[in-house]
Order: structure tokens, then C-alpha cells, then sequence
């Protein structure tokens, strides 16, 4: 039962990693994130540094959450990227109303539901790891 529940945990980091590294090696479109940044007040001139920053953070996150390397950290990371950029990107009782509101909603609860999924996986101890253990805490002697 404990290898199985190696392996739950395992493929759940590779699927969640999955998302985020489609987003920041842009496989998906990061031009209408960009627009709603621009719109919600955003300065033109730091919104490329500021997707450039979130597409490295996706990227080497997304890389150490499949790899297992500092998976509760990346997860963590991940889950304090995401929370903002739903709320700006998915912002639905802005959308009330409109033709886009069950679109906006579906992704939002969509991205909610990623949240969960991080918050398990940082919550979840004894993770397979690519780093021995003796590496990744470190003893005074």
C-alpha cells in the first residue's frame, strides 16, 4: 500500500508540473494573460518582466515538482504564483452577465482545484526524492 501511495503522489506532481511547464515554455498562449495584466492597471513597460519572471518561476518549479527535486518547495512556489494570477486572469463576477462569465468561472475553479492539488502535494510527506536525503538537510555537526 505505501508503494502505491508513492506512486499516487508521484504522478500527480508530474501531471500538476505538466501545466506550468506547458505555460512557461509557452505552448500556451501567454498573449491574453498579458492583455488583462495591461487592462487590470499593470504598467506596459513591466509586464514583459513580469511574464518573463513568471514564465522562469513555472519552468524551474514545474521541473523540480516532476523531477522531485524540493517538491514541497516548488509545489509551495507554485501555489503563491497561481493564486494572484487566477484572481487577475480569471476574475468571473467581473465577467457577470457577459458571454465570457462561463468561461472565466470554469478556469478559475479549474485553477482552484490546482491549488488543491499543490497544497496535497506540499502537505504530503515522504515523497520520492532525486536528491539523497543526507543533501537536502543539512547538519551542523
Amino acid at each position: 500500500m505505501e508503494q502505491l501511495a508513492y506512486c499516487t503522489v508521484l504522478i500527480s506532481r508530474v501531471l500538476i508540473a505538466a501545466v506550468f511547464l506547458l505555460n512557461g515554455f509557452g505552448i500556451i498562449d501567454q498573449g491574453i494573460p498579458a492583455r488583462e495584466m495591461a487592462a487590470e492597471g499593470v504598467p506596459a513597460s513591466i509586464v514583459p518582466l513580469l511574464m518573463l519572471a513568471g514564465r522562469c518561476l513555472q519552468i524551474v518549479a514545474g521541473f523540480a515538482l516532476a523531477l522531485g527535486v524540493y517538491p514541497r518547495l516548488a509545489a509551495v512556489g507554485l501555489f503563491f504564483f497561481l493564486v494572484p494570477a487566477t484572481f487577475v486572469s480569471h476574475s468571473f463576477w467581473l465577467a457577470a452577465g457577459s458571454p465570457s462569465f462561463q468561461g472565466q468561472l470554469i478556469n478559475f475553479f479549474k485553477n482552484a482545484g490546482i491549488w488543491g492539488g499543490l497544497l496535497f502535494i506540499a502537505a504530503a510527506a515522504g515523497q520520492l526524492f532525486i536528491l539523497p536525503r543526507n543533501l537536502v538537510s543539512t547538519r551542523v555537526s
